[in-house]
């Protein structure tokens, strides 16, 4: 059961993790500075949350 709570927290935790960041990217498009590193990161950032949800439902 434990381990059940820590992998749903862990989900969540990513989920949101992403919605920050692009909303950084909104503002920081916004207040018309260069956003290209911040997408950067959040593309590496996707691809490994995608990799670890692919992971924790197998």
């Amino acid at each position: 059961m434990e381990e059940d709570r820590k992998i749903r927290k862990l989900l969540h935790i990513l989920k949101h993790t992403e919605e920050h960041l692009e909303e950084l990217i909104k503002y920081i498009e916004e207040c018309n500075y260069n956003s290209e590193p911040y997408k950067t990161i959040y593309n590496k950032l996707k691809e490994e949350n995608d990799k670890l949800r692919e992971k924790l439902k197998g």
